[in-house]
């Protein structure tokens, strides 16, 4: 059996979460609509008082995403996908997370050539101006995929 690649390792998972992510908002758009609960009422719900609201996590977990494939291959960075958080709607949430699927879809196998586990990534915490250096293996496991779920 080949070995699986850092383009499947990192980015078939998060495909697969944001998909799971349209669906159920979608069915939330369903559930509002049939239910005549005001999607207000959804999208800025917490699940704890300390929390940001639903808006702001689809805003972070869309973000987690697009920033993986450039971090991994620092040469992608031309092609970062621009994320104003700005959506306030179902529908512009839902459009948010087409945008990064569509986006992470882009990305080939050639794009993570020459990259292994060991390749050292480089995290940068823009509220703090420290980093991390992590092995690209380390990064996934410990750092690009919980940020996402």
């Amino acid at each position: 059996m080949a070995p699986i690649s850092i383009h499947t390792l990192a980015l078939l998972p998060i495909l697969n979460g944001l998909k799971n992510a349209h669906a159920f908002i979608s069915k939330a758009v369903v559930h509002c609509t049939t239910t005549s609960t005001p999607p207000s009422t959804l999208l800025e719900a917490k699940l704890h008082p300390t929390m940001h609201n639903f808006v702001y996590q689809v805003y972070r977990f869309t973000d987690a995403a697009k920033l993986i494939p450039m971090r991994l291959n620092p040469a992608l960075a031309d092609r970062e996908l621009k994320l104003p958080d700005t959506e306030q709607t179902f529908d512009e949430l839902l459009a948010r997370i087409q945008k990064t699927i569509d986006h992470l879809e882009s990305y080939t196998e050639s794009d993570f050539e020459g990259v292994d586990k060991e390749t050292i990534v480089t995290v940068k915490f823009p509220q703090t101006g420290k980093g991390l250096r992590l092995g690209a293996g380390e990064y996934l496991a410990g750092q690009a995929h919980p940020n996402f779920w």
